[in-house]
């Protein structure tokens, strides 16, 4: 599981450097353009993610501000361990 959430998480930084390099017309013009229209459409999906846990993870994080922004940039590669551990606790509290 940890192995598949890292190479997640290395697609997404590829993808959002692939992203900022599309800025500097490093690519063709159809290109550029559809990376373009995708980051617009993977920010507005992150950030939907970062408004619906919130409220868990300010009161469960340490970093809260620090876990915000890397949803942002990694979406539910960052998200899901976190759920994951708060599960584990709740069900070790349960029971």
């Amino acid at each position: 599981m940890k192995v598949m959430l890292f190479v997640g998480k290395l697609i997404t930084l590829l993808f959002w450097v692939c992203v900022i390099a599309s800025l500097f017309s490093v690519f063709p013009d159809p290109v550029s353009t559809l990376l373009g229209w995708g980051a617009v459409g993977v920010l507005v999906l992150h950030l939907i993610e970062v408004s619906l846990f919130s409220a868990r993870l300010s009161s469960k994080s340490i970093e809260p501000k620090l876990d915000k922004m890397m949803i942002l940039v990694f979406g539910v590669f960052h998200l899901l361990p976190l759920l994951l551990e708060e599960q584990a606790r709740l069900s070790k509290k349960n029971g």
